[in-house]
């Protein structure tokens, strides 16, 4: 067992001797259970500490710092706003309810939130580094680097390293802007092509896309982020490198996989035309199916498309928007847009609320490149039986995952739909929850994604599920 195995459950012993202790200290062993992962046991503390002082905003901030790690948004936003009826002041109230309205696309309302915790208390170092993010160019280096200085390196070693990592791409660009359209910003088709595994003959759906005058086959990937390619890919393309860099994933190598990020002048992809491509670039000799991965997010200056019956990626001009308007602002539902569903976006990934059978709401990945949808082993423990399974097999960037379990039946129901699934396969979802900040329960996979049209609006975090006829 590794160290912060132990940890979580020596904070549980604990927790299970306190009683009649001051709420502090039960919320600090909360906390200290929440930093190592002891969701559950960080979430009895936190009733603890609200039914012994009703009236803390300490209690009812941490409730809502917990509510946001399972995922529930909008139970954590009532406990921001209770502590902050109670201490308007808590800086770290303020920090929730922008981090909740981040990832709701209320990215004007969240900018105002981080500002005003900032002003509260500018030495928090979660508040800092979400304030720093947020500055421009030289401003923000400095500040990530300052940041860097606050990171505890015997803790977050890997957060150090993925800092370290930003710092000097960021340098190596030298306030260039990347991913420029250089292409007129109007409506336009980019044929699917279909590829195939060969090891598993599964069907995914790609682009050709033209990298530096390479032609190259990328898996379509609502998944992934850019695009990721491997280095004999990168040095047929002429792609410059600027900087070291890992790449995650799922599977279960300890160290995870190589590469550094690189510069192309010219990316085209149908009609559309990039300048200045950022490309990631692994060390490894694959990159999953064909020639690599390019991620839905490349083109989220559009209305995307996903047509998977017409095999067509539409983009169209997002309404109102016009390329380099970066002022920000939040969710709008346009008449154009009233049937699409909200989801909730962390960074590239979009996370729908689902309900598994009759499951309370959680969320689940949309993931088109992946050949198959997953559940992760405590939810499936959850509204199923569960068995182990040792003939399948899944790989990922970071190799094999060794550990895989099989459902019995099982419903998904998101965006007004009702998904019947033959079993599903389970999988330890821990590493990505813990990355994200919040629970994972799933990843919707082609599988289930290829029944619809799916259209995201990355601006505004909605997709809209066109569910084919039969």
């Amino acid at each position: 067992m590794n160290i912060q195995g132990l940890s979580r459950i020596a904070i549980a012993f604990f927790a299970s001797a306190l009683s009649g202790a001051p709420v502090e200290d039960t919320l600090v062993l909360a906390r200290k259970a929440l930093m190592n992962e002891g969701v559950a046991t960080a979430w009895r503390l936190s009733q603890k500490a609200l039914a012994d002082a009703p009236a803390s905003a300490a209690a009812h901030e941490l409730t809502g710092e917990v509510l946001f790690r399972r995922g529930e948004f909008a139970a954590a936003g009532d406990e921001f706003n209770l502590a902050l009826k109670l201490d308007p002041n808590f800086a770290s109230a303020w920090w929730g309810l922008a981090q909740i309205a981040e990832c709701s696309s209320m990215h004007k309302t969240a900018a105002a939130d981080l500002q005003r915790a900032y002003s509260i208390d500018p030495g928090d170092p979660r508040i800092f580094r979400d304030w720093a993010a947020r500055l421009p160019g030289r401003q923000r280096i400095a500040a990530i680097e300052k940041y860097a200085s606050m990171v505890d390196p015997g803790r977050d070693e890997k957060q150090l390293e993925e800092l370290r990592q930003h710092i000097r791409l960021q340098r190596a660009l030298q306030g260039r802007v990347v991913m420029a359209l250089a292409s007129p910003y109007q409506k336009c088709e980019i044929p699917l092509v279909n590829l195939i595994n060969s090891a598993t003959h599964t069907l995914y759906y790609g682009l050709e896309v033209n990298l530096g005058g390479t032609r190259l086959r990328l898996v379509l990937d609502t998944g992934a982020s850019g695009i990721l390619i491997p280095r004999w890919a990168a040095s047929r393309a002429g792609v410059a490198e600027l900087a070291g860099a890992t790449f995650g994933g799922l599977g279960d190598n300890s160290k995870p996989s190589g590469g550094y990020h690189g510069i192309v002048d010219r990316l085209r992809i149908g009609d559309v035309e990039f300048r200045d491509a950022l490309i990631s670039v692994s060390s490894q000799d694959s990159v999953g199916t064909a020639d690599g991965l390019i991620g839905t997010n490349v083109f989220s200056p559009f209305l995307v498309t996903l047509d998977f019956a017409a095999r067509k990626l539409r983009l169209d001009p997002l309404p109102g928007y016009h390329p380099g308007d970066n002022e920000l602002r939040d969710r709008s539902t346009l008449p154009e847009l009233q049937h699409f569903a909200p989801v909730f976006r962390f960074g590239h990934l979009l996370l729908v609320p689902t309900r598994v059978s009759d499951s309370r709401e959680v969320l689940f990945v949309l993931d088109t490149g992946a050949d198959r949808t997953l559940i992760s082993y405590d939810m499936a423990a959850e509204v199923s039986r569960v068995s182990r399974d040792d003939r399948m097999r899944l790989a990922g960037i970071n190799g094999q995952v060794a550990d895989l379990y099989q459902t019995g039946n099982l419903y998904l129901q998101f965006a007004g739909f009702r998904q019947k699934n033959l079993g599903m396969t389970a999988v330890d979802l821990w590493p990505q929850s813990r990355n994200l900040g919040t629970e994972v329960s799933g990843f919707l996979g082609l599988p289930v994604l290829s029944l619809f049209t799916l259209t995201i609006d990355y601006r505004d975090g909605l997709v809209h599920f066109d569910r084919h006829e039969p």
